[in-house]
C-alpha cells in the first residue's frame, strides 16, 4: 500500500476493491442464470462474453490488490452472493431479469471508474493500469449487452416503424397481431424540412 495514503482514502479505496470483487462474481453468473431461462439466445451470448471477460481478468486484479495489501472481505461477499442468488432466483421473468443484470454492469463500469480516480491520486499504478485495460473491454461488451434488449422486443411481437412511415401507422390499423411502435422523426430531420411561402413557417405570422 502507499506509505502516504489517508486512512479515509484506504477505507474507500477498500470498499471499492470489495465492490468490485462482487460485481465481478455477479457477472460471471448471468449469462447461466439467464440461459435457464430463455437458452442460448443471442442476449445470452453477449453476457458470456462478459463472463469470459471477467475469468481473463481476474487472476492480474487478484495479484494486483495482493501486492498492495487491499482488503477484498472475499468471506463476506460470498456470504451476501448466497442471500442475493435466493432473490435472484425468484424472478422469472427473462426480459426483466436481462434489464436488472444490464443495470448491475452497468454500475460495475462506474464503481471501476471511481477506483481507477483514486489510485491515480495515491500512484498506484497497477491498479490504474488494470482499471485503464478493464474499461476498454468491459465497455464495449456492455454496449453489446443492451444492444441485445431489442431481441425481447422482437420476441414479443413488437413491430418498429420507421419514421416515413408514421403517418401510414396512424391511419392504418396494424397487420401483425403485435403491438406496433411508431418512431418519430429525428429533430434534425424536423430542423431541415424545406420552408413554406416566403420562407416562413406556415403557422408563423410576421
Amino acid at each position: 500500500m502507499h506509505p502516504l495514503m489517508m486512512p479515509e482514502r484506504r477505507r474507500l479505496l477498500d470498499r471499492l476493491i470489495r465492490e468490485i470483487y462482487r460485481g465481478e462474481v455477479h457477472a460471471a453468473e448471468h449469462a447461466t442464470r439467464e440461459e435457464a431461462l430463455v437458452g442460448a439466445v443471442p442476449p445470452v451470448l453477449a453476457l458470456r462474453e462478459v463472463a469470459n471477460h471477467v475469468v481473463a481478468m481476474r487472476e492480474r486484479f487478484d495479484t494486483i490488490v495482493r501486492a498492495y495489501d487491499l482488503q477484498t472481505g472475499r468471506t463476506g461477499i460470498a456470504r451476501t452472493l448466497s442471500t442475493l442468488r435466493g432473490h435472484d432466483d425468484r424472478s422469472r421473468d427473462p426480459e426483466r431479469a436481462y434489464r436488472t443484470y444490464l443495470l448491475d454492469l452497468r454500475h460495475g463500469i462506474d464503481v471501476v471508474r471511481l477506483a481507477r480516480e483514486v489510485t491515480r491520486s495515491e500512484e498506484l499504478f497497477g491498479i490504474i493500469r488494470w482499471c485503464d485495460d478493464w474499461l476498454g473491454a468491459r465497455c464495449t461488451l456492455v454496449a453489446r449487452v443492451e444492444a441485445q434488449l431489442v431481441w425481447f422486443i422482437e420476441e414479443a411481437g413488437v413491430e418498429l416503424i420507421p419514421p416515413s412511415a408514421v403517418g401510414e401507422v396512424v391511419s392504418t390499423p396494424p397487420i401483425h397481431a403485435g403491438t406496433t411502435i411508431a418512431l418519430p422523426p429525428c429533430r434534425h430531420e424536423q430542423e431541415e424540412a424545406p420552408p413554406a411561402g416566403l420562407g416562413a413557417h406556415p403557422s408563423r405570422t410576421t
